[in-house]
């Protein structure tokens, strides 16, 4: 995203959305239309094959192109302006990240896995860590369209980059956000916890997002997690010092907690971790 975000930042202007064989193509191209700037932005759908793989190439070829055609003509019906290709690379985290780069996207949506235990592959990783951009990695369990009810944690002060991420979806589904911090029963401080929402709350009605706040407590974050996210549809995760696992993002941490999750998991890293 730009350096210095506003609270009416139109989206983003491009997107590459890569879709695989496991990818969720209508929730991610849905995902897409909701952050893309409506009246500027591009989506470009892209399905990498590997070099080499030539026994496979007929039919790699036939399921890749029809997976981008039909998300390219699906954001064509909702009036935004999209691309298509299909790519040759030695692999496809490369392709990926090449495409990226020719085309000067400013984010990247992947699939993180629908099923159960799935987890952040190594080739979504390697991407957070070597994009220029935006990366977003999204878990769905309820279709995003039915999203109702969105819980954003918080450690300090939120995020600008991801309030405006969260209230182009609030737009998009009427979906009402809950800001929550949690609170390590043994030597946590609830009072600290309540000033940090306090003023969370205060920075999100800057961005015209009506919020609730939650106060969480209890021995583990991940079964704090499991126990509340039942009442959720989404929750929206990311590798910045505002949230609370910063240390361990990229590892079995973050797969712990999307895998607790009872409910659709958004995980964003923005350009500028700190801003």
């Amino acid at each position: 995203m730009i350096e210095k975000l506003k609270e009416n930042w139109p989206g983003y202007k491009k997107i590459l959305l890569p879709l695989g064989h496991k990818a969720d193509i209508n929730n991610l191209t849905d995902l897409a239309s909701y952050i893309i700037e409506r009246k500027k932005g591009e989506v470009k759908f892209i399905h990498v094959i590997r070099e080499g793989s030539y026994i496979d190439l007929p039919r790699e070829w036939r399921e890749g192109a029809k997976r981008v055609t039909e998300s390219h003509h699906k954001m064509m019906k909702y009036g935004i302006h999209s691309d298509r290709e299909i790519v040759t690379s030695k692999t496809i985290e490369r392709g990926i990240l090449e495409t990226a780069f020719d085309m000067e996207a400013e984010a990247i949506i992947l699939g993180w896995g629908p099923k159960p235990g799935a987890k952040i592959s190594k080739m979504a990783s390697h991407i957070m860590d070597n994009f220029h951009g935006d990366v977003i990695i999204y878990k769905n369990r309820v279709d995003i369209d039915q999203t109702k009810k969105i819980m954003y944690p918080v450690a300090k002060s939120p995020s600008k980059s991801r309030l405006n991420l969260i209230k182009h979806i609030v737009q998009e589904t009427g979906a009402a956000l809950t800001l929550t911090h949690y609170v390590d029963k043994k030597d946590g401080s609830r009072q600290k916890g309540k000033k940090v929402l306090k003023q969370a709350k205060e920075k999100a009605l800057e961005f015209d997002l009506d919020v609730e706040t939650m106060m969480l407590e209890g021995s583990s974050l991940a079964s704090s997690i499991k126990e509340v996210t039942e009442d959720f549809d989404l929750l929206v995760i990311g590798p910045s010092e505002d949230w609370w696992v910063y240390q361990t993002v990229f590892g079995r941490k973050t797969d712990k907690i999307a895998e607790a999750a009872q409910c659709s998991v958004l995980l964003h890293k923005y350009k500028s971790e700190k801003e």
